[in-house]
C-alpha cells in the first residue's frame, strides 16, 4: 500500500466512533444487553455514547431511522430554550411573573405565578390528567393555559402539567419575538447542527412545548452531550452553567424532579404512608385506582425500581402514563410516602411509550432510546428498565454510585 493510501485509511479510522470492541469484556457485556433489550422491546433506535463517541447502537435492520417524535422529552428541549432567553437578558430570571408577559394574569393569584414554576409543574394551575379531552382539541393551547382556573396554591405542591407547560411556547414567542419552533431552529438546533424534524402544533399554529417536537437518535443525543458538557458544544457556550445548575438542581416540591428533567438519585429509602390510599380517594384519584396501592401502605422502600415494577404489576401496559396522568398530576409522591434519597448521579428526559435521553456525567455517558407513535403498544415495548441498563454499562465503565448509609 503506497503512502497516500495509508494516510487515507489512518484518516478514515481517526473519524470512526469508538465501537464496543475497544470495551473491557464486563462493559461490552452490559452493552450488548442495553442493546439486546432494545431488540426485544421493538425499539426504533438506542444509541450510547461515551466521551462524544458513539460506542454502540441498536436500529432494526443497521438503519438508522429519521427524526422520531420526542413526546414529553420535548419539555426538556424546551427549558434549554428558556435558559438561553434568560441568558440574553429577554427573561428577567426564573423568578420572573409570568404576568409580566400576560397583564391578564396580574389580577388574582395568577400573578405569583412565575417562569420556574411552569418549569418545576408547581403553578397550580387546573389540569386534566390526559391531553386528549382537553389540550388537543383546543384551537390555541396558550390561551388554553392562559384561561385556566387554580386548583392549588402557586408555588405550593408538585402536580405534572401539560397544559401549564404549554403556556411556555407563549412565553418564547413572546419574550424572543419568534415562534418557538423558529426560536430553535435558528438558535440552539443551527449552533449544535440538529435538524429537526415536525414540531406538532395547534390549529393557532402555537408548537406544543408538551410534546411534538422530532428529532433522530444521534440530535437527541446532542441535547444529552449539552447536559454533560454543561452548557457547552465545541467550545461555545450555549447555555449558561448557572441556568445548568439551576435546570438541573432538586426541586423543592419533588427532590427527582429538576426543570423539566428529571433527576435520578444513588439512592432512595424510607416507607408508604399507612393511610396512601385514603390520600390518593381525598386528592380524587379514582377509587378503582386508589385500592391498587393498598398492598403498598406502611411498607418499607427499597428504591424507585422496586415501585416501579410494583406499577408494572398493578398498572398493566399503560402503566407510567396512568402513574403520571392520574395520580401524580393530582398528588405529590411525598403526600404518598416518608423517604429520603442520595446524591444525584443521573439526569433523564422520557416520554410516553418508552422515549429516553439518559445522562451520567461520572461515566461521560449519554444514552437514549426512542420508538415510532403506537396505537396499541405492547407491555413490555416501553422499555421501562433502560435507564437500569445504562447505569448497570455505567458501572462497568467505573462510576462508583454511593450507597445508603447504614441505620434508620
Amino acid at each position: 500500500m503506497n503512502a497516500r493510501l495509508v494516510a487515507i485509511a489512518l484518516a478514515l479510522l481517526t473519524a470512526l466512533p469508538a465501537m464496543a470492541g475497544t470495551l473491557s469484556p464486563a462493559a461490552d457485556h452490559a452493552l450488548q444487553q442495553l442493546l439486546e433489550r432494545g431488540r426485544q422491546t421493538h425499539s426504533s433506535a438506542v444509541l450510547v455514547l461515551q466521551d462524544g463517541h458513539e460506542i454502540g447502537h441498536y436500529y432494526p435492520r443497521d438503519k438508522a431511522p429519521g427524526p422520531i417524535e420526542l413526546m414529553s422529552v420535548t419539555k426538556s428541549v424546551v427549558a434549554l430554550g428558556i435558559g438561553q432567553l434568560i441568558d440574553q437578558g429577554k427573561i428577567v430570571s426564573l423568578d420572573q411573573p409570568v404576568a409580566d408577559f400576560y397583564p391578564e394574569w396580574k389580577q388574582g393569584r395568577k400573578q405569583r405565578i412565575t417562569v420556574r414554576m411552569l418549569l418545576d409543574h408547581t403553578s397550580g394551575l387546573q389540569n386534566l390528567p390526559t391531553t386528549g379531552p382537553e389540550i388537543y382539541p383546543a384551537p390555541d393551547a396558550v390561551q388554553l393555559a392562559l384561561a385556566a382556573e387554580l386548583t392549588s396554591t402557586p408555588g405550593g405542591s408538585f402536580a405534572y402539567n401539560n397544559k401549564a407547560v404549554n403556556l411556555l411556547a407563549g412565553l418564547v414567542e413572546k419574550a424572543s419575538g419568534q415562534p418557538m419552533d423558529v426560536f430553535f431552529r435558528d438558535g440552539l438546533f443551527k449552533a449544535m447542527g440538529i435538524h429537526p424534524g415536525s414540531w406538532a402544533r395547534d390549529r393557532t399554529g402555537h408548537p406544543y412545548a408538551m410534546a411534538g417536537l422530532s428529532l433522530s437518535a444521534a440530535d437527541a443525543a446532542k441535547i444529552g452531550q449539552l447536559l454533560l458538557d454543561d452548557g457547552r458544544w465545541n467550545g461555545q457556550s450555549l447555555v449558561s452553567t448557572d441556568f445548568m445548575k439551576a435546570m438541573l438542581a432538586p426541586s423543592r416540591a419533588m427532590p427527582t424532579c429538576g426543570l423539566l428533567w428529571w433527576l435520578d438519585p444513588a439512592w432512595i429509602r424510607g416507607s408508604y404512608k399507612s393511610d396512601m390510599v385514603a390520600r390518593m380517594r381525598h386528592a380524587g384519584v379514582p377509587v378503582e385506582l386508589a385500592d391498587k396501592f393498598a398492598p403498598l401502605q406502611g411498607k418499607a422502600m427499597q428504591g424507585d425500581r422496586e415501585f416501579f415494577a410494583f406499577l408494572q404489576q398493578a398498572l398493566g401496559k399503560d402503566a407510567m402514563r396512568v402513574w403520571i396522568d392520574q395520580i401524580v398530576a393530582k398528588i405529590g409522591i411525598g403526600e404518598l410516602a416518608d423517604r429520603e434519597s442520595g446524591p444525584i448521579i443521573a439526569y433523564h428526559a422520557s416520554g410516553d411509550q418508552g422515549q429516553y435521553i439518559v445522562v451520567v456525567p461520572q461515566a461521560h455517558l449519554v444514552a437514549v432510546r426512542q420508538i415510532e407513535a403506537q396505537d396499541h403498544p405492547a407491555g413490555n415495548d416501553s422499555y421501562d428498565d433502560f435507564e437500569k441498563q445504562v447505569l448497570a454499562l455505567a458501572r462497568t465503565l467505573g462510576a462508583e454510585f454511593p450507597t445508603a448509609p447504614a441505620g434508620h
